[in-house]
């Protein structure tokens, strides 16, 4: 059964397919979490029906281009919405589609392709844009001049975003603003919303349970005078400093043991919940992650964007079985789904409503086999500072119009009460230097097995795959028979007219094909004479001279 906002989106493209509505323009302001990534396979119903040759989906980050290739073969969307769509994930590459119905890159990607790839092929098809959290691109910016030509030839556009406004209340690009609110006024623009509200009423999110931890802070300022704050009376001044004490020094893993001790009591109950950790900077992330192997925490793992590869690996195995807490810094923001997250230590010094909310976000999705939904709850473990407060509350307002009492604990509770990356130093950058801090109590904010079906491989990694395969077969042929790997190479490119980086998964196929009945490891002849034969017996002999020793 569909979601409101994504029902609301099906027949704003069944109405375009039947020519009943105008609209090209389609912005989905969504609540995090509440199920955004069936919205670009919906959209993907316009190519099925011949009025758009291919979708490009445009993502914030990089670990979100294998997430939205899974998307497209999640076999719930595809019986659901009955569609054999496929896409793949495209760096500024020549033909980023290979065949399929579409690719999904990024804004940083865009923002640094200076051949123009993207731009021409909007020009060869008919492009369905869709921009992921599109509340990244400010009006006026250098993302905005990139996206801007692809916008305006795109047949259609679809605008996705949890979090209508930007941390710097900067306006977003392609909106309309009266009395500081996104609106459209033309029939070729339709805006769709979805409140947390609206997700709660449908069971499409679960709520939040708070503990918010008070403290004291002191630090040192930038012209070296002490300071000391309590965070949950700080100045408004002082509230950003006390809170990066804070996180940075005794307080922090005050904070993080509770977590840690709630986490595991919780799974003697769901044995496969997750922990999240969000870090303020780099530094503090390197601590949290010691910490937690000195607590004995099993399967703990490190993302953030100063080791790209291997947070993209960390985060692919917290996905999987083989992570069952990660430590991050802003790859918490947005679009790390993974529904076994029931906590989150929320670690980090950032107070933009749109980013807490974010990364928030990323614990209230339903787990299916976390058992009934009224028995789950997200655990959020946080300084009680006075802007955490302010967004705590809003998430209560929303919620209590929802929650029944006692719902998503494990047992009774006492009711209702009381674009940064994160990579450098923050408190160098600033000028603060943390001395110390405590944790003086906290207060709870009560707010509120299935079998998995195998996860297929994405195009990506289909195309990874057979490069590999085939890598690996020729450099065997030529190690046993005596060839230099670049000349099979050579040979093969002369076959295929095309390299293997740029070739489609059935080219890719079809060569694989080629190479294992004409490269043959089995000493047998090949099957056409543009082929090198293979020679010798293929065993290798040492190349440098033994001595030879006579045994008497």
């Amino acid at each position: 059964m569909l979601r409101q906002h994504q029902a609301d989106l099906s027949l704003v493209v069944h109405n375009i397919i039947s020519g009943k509505s105008p609209v090209r323009h389609i912005i989905c302001d969504c609540t995090p979490g509440s199920g955004k990534s069936m919205l670009p396979i919906i959209a993907g119903q316009l190519i099925a029906a011949g009025l758009a040759d291919a979708l490009c989906w445009i993502s914030p980050r990089t670990a979100l281009q294998d997430q939205g290739e899974r998307n497209f073969l999640d076999p719930r969307f595809r019986k659901l919405l009955n569609h054999r769509l496929s896409i793949r994930a495209s760096t500024n590459e020549i033909d980023p589609c290979r065949g399929l119905n579409g690719f999904i890159t990024t804004y940083q990607a865009l923002g640094v392709d200076t051949m123009k790839t993207v731009q021409g092929e909007f020009w060869k098809k008919r492009y369905v844009l869709i921009l992921d959290e599109f509340h990244h691109v400010e009006a006026g910016s250098l993302w905005h001049q990139s996206l801007e030509p692809l916008y305006d030839r795109a047949a259609y556009t679809l605008l996705m975003t949890g979090t209508m406004e930007r941390g710097d209340r900067a306006p977003i690009a392609f909106m309309q603003y009266k009395n500081g609110r996104p609106y459209a006024d033309d029939p070729h623009t339709r805006i769709i919303r979805y409140t947390r509200t609206d997700a709660l009423r449908e069971k499409a999110i679960i709520p939040i349970h708070f503990t918010l931890a008070d403290g004291r802070a002191e630090w040192e300022s930038a012209g070296g005078k002490r300071r000391r704050a309590t965070l949950s009376t700080a100045q408004r001044t002082d509230v950003a400093a006390a809170v990066y004490t804070a996180v940075s020094t005794e307080f922090a893993f005050s904070l993080l043991s509770q977590a840690i001790d709630h986490w595991r009591t919780h799974r003697r109950r769901v044995k496969h919940a997750k922990m999240l950790v969000v870090a303020a900077d780099k530094p503090n992330a390197d601590r949290y992650l010691e910490f937690l192997h000195r607590s004995g925490v099993i399967g703990v793992r490190l993302a953030t964007s100063h080791d790209s590869p291997e947070a993209l690996r960390n985060v692919k195995a917290f996905r999987g079985r083989d992570c069952d807490c990660l430590v991050t810094i802003a790859m918490a923001y947005e679009g790390l789904d993974v529904p076994e997250i029931s906590h989150t230590a929320c670690l980090t010094n950032i107070r933009s409503k749109p980013w807490i909310e974010q990364m928030l976000a990323r614990g209230v999705r339903i787990d299916p086999k976390a058992g009934p939904y009224e028995t789950q709850c997200a655990y959020a473990f946080a300084p009680n500072d006075s802007l955490m407060r302010e967004v705590v509350e809003q998430i209560q307002k929303e919620q209590t119009k929802r929650i029944k009492p006692g719902m998503g604990s494990n047992g009774p509770q006492g009711g209702l009460f009381g674009d940064f990356d994160g990579t450098d130093d923050y408190g160098r950058a600033m000028g603060i230097q943390p001395l110390h801090s405590s944790m003086t109590g906290h207060e709870m904010v009560a707010l509120g097995n299935v079998p998995t079906d195998p996860i297929p491989m994405t195009p990506t990694e289909r195309e990874d795959g057979l490069r590999d395969t085939i890598e690996k077969h020729v450099r065997k042929y030529a190690w046993d028979n005596r060839y230099d790997v670049k000349r099979i190479n050579t040979e093969l490119l002369a076959w295929a007219q095309k390299a293997r980086a740029n070739m489609t998964i059935p080219e890719l196929e079809k060569t694989l094909t080629h190479v294992r009945a004409n490269y043959p490891l089995n000493g047998s002849a090949p099957q056409v004479p543009t082929a090198s034969p293979p020679r010798g017996k293929r065993r290798r002999v040492p190349t440098k001279a033994t001595v030879f020793v006579v045994s008497r």
